[in-house]
């Protein structure tokens, strides 16, 4: 899976000259990860995690603001978007936890001082948090997926989370269907949020990719969430989520005892809006970043 490309490609040289937010993209190999990365201002570090099938695309909106205050990196996820050369092992929330550990040295960059995430980046921002040298940073968790998948989304991706999903050819054969059938849309639709056709579009030319949709799959079938949600009682910085009342992946119903069971101190706001709530308000979504990373400093 998430082949390399042909020789001497790099992560930049994939990504489209019309992406979200190209101009602050850069690649940087680290072992066999060819990493695409988005890094823009100065300040403390503030890191921004998507979610499963996501990108660095799904910030775009929020970059504007977060720069103007702090030094915001956005990266691609193993086995997603541009970043290219994962292989399965590496998908599991620990490993991809020790990667981005690694990305933000080799950037050069103080530790984050917040780690905000979408969905399974929220649970990996918990993780990167528990596993972190040094003092945790705060967390701030979009829409976080810290239950199993309910039906609305499983009834898309769940037939593929199996070993055979993991073939080339059955990500091949997904990513040649899913465009053109629409079942993007119907993806996206699933989710309770509401999107433009231009919000949309990403999604649609990634899930055309067969790396980026094999990596989606390998990272929802690896995540180990019992036993993330039983380290949480280790984690000591403060912790804020932000639920999407009409959210039909990760019901409110359903998240909230989960959160007050392990993460009892935790600040939780329901905001209107689905699964993808800091998309389809990323003026509130960035706020809200700043004014938790203004608490810490």
């Amino acid at each position: 899976m998430a082949a390399a490309g042909p020789a001497g490609a790099t992560a930049l040289s994939r990504v489209p000259a019309d992406w979200p937010q190209r101009q602050h993209s850069r690649s940087l190999r680290l072992g066999a990860i060819d990493w695409h990365v988005q890094v823009a201002g100065s300040g403390p570090t503030v890191l921004l995690l998507h979610g499963t099938g996501g990108s660095a695309h799904s910030w775009a909106a929020l970059l504007p603001a977060l720069a103007a205050q702090a030094t915001v990196v956005v990266p691609d996820l193993p086995g997603h978007g541009f970043t290219t050369g994962a292989t399965l092992a590496d998908l599991t929330l620990p490993r991809i936890a020790q990667h981005l550990l690694a990305l933000l040295a080799a950037l050069k960059l103080p530790a984050p001082a917040l780690v905000a995430g979408h969905s399974a980046g929220a649970a990996l921002a918990l993780r990167l948090a528990l596993d972190g040298p040094g003092p945790a940073p705060r967390v701030l968790g979009f829409a976080p997926s810290l239950v199993a998948p309910p039906e609305a989304y499983t009834r898309w991706l769940a037939p593929l989370v199996n070993p055979v999903a993991t073939a080339g050819p059955v990500a091949r054969l997904m990513a040649r269907v899913a465009s053109p059938s629409g079942l993007i849309d119907l993806l996206l639709g699933s989710t309770g949020s509401t999107l433009s056709p231009e919000q949309r579009a990403p999604y649609k030319r990634l899930f055309a990719d067969r790396a980026h949709v094999q990596g989606a799959v390998g990272f929802m079938a690896a995540a180990d969430l019992p036993a993330l949600n039983a380290d949480c009682s280790r984690l000591r910085s403060p912790v804020a989520m932000v639920l999407g009342a009409r959210d039909r992946w990760i019901p409110e119903r359903l998240l909230r005892p989960v959160i007050k069971r392990h993460l009892p101190r935790a600040d939780v706001q329901a905001w209107p809006g689905g699964h993808l709530v800091h998309e389809e308000d990323p003026t509130r979504a960035a706020a809200r970043v700043l004014e938790l990373l203004n608490e810490s400093s």
